[in-house]
């Protein structure tokens, strides 16, 4: 039962994205995402679209795990916060476009001095980790036990 379900879901998310690929973009990606409230990994897609940025996991048997980031708000599966305060749970340091950066392959100001590397750029400061690449982001706040991965599946996102 659970399998039709998902097999309906992916379905009718892959309709809408063909109905609304003129003003998106979606990728498919694996995701990690590790953190004290939060805890996922698997594939899904990176959807962008204007003023909003979402990311939709299928973990097999369970109901699709969603984050869209908008310009003012971060909704977790349809609970919507204020982005200001999401962030500042997970460390005061991130800026407010820390979701938007990380998304977009930019470099964190707050991180200072950029590395570059082939096909990319790393950033360290402290217990953090940055690293972007053509395909992949790599995120890693040790203080705070943050781990954020994102493998773009074909292609940059």
């Amino acid at each position: 039962m659970k399998t039709k379900k998902l097999l309906f879901l992916t379905f009718n998310f892959l309709l809408f994205t063909f109905f609304t690929a003129c003003s998106t973009k979606t990728t498919p990606i694996y995701t990690v995402i590790k953190s004290p409230k939060i805890k996922i990994a698997d594939q899904g897609f990176l959807e962008k679209g204007v003023g909003y940025k979402k990311i939709v996991i299928y973990k097999a048997g369970m109901e699709p795990f969603s984050i869209t980031i908008k310009n003012s708000f971060i909704c977790i599966n349809n609970k919507c916060q204020d982005k200001k305060n999401v962030i500042n749970s997970l460390n005061k340091q991130y800026p407010a476009d820390f979701f938007d950066k990380i998304l977009n392959q930019k470099p964190l100001e707050f991180l200072g001095k950029i590395r570059k590397i082939n096909n990319g750029f790393i950033q360290t400061k402290d217990a953090y980790l940055y690293k972007v690449t053509k395909n992949k982001v790599l995120f890693k706040d040790k203080n705070a036990h943050i781990l954020i991965l994102i493998k773009f599946l074909k292609g940059k996102g």
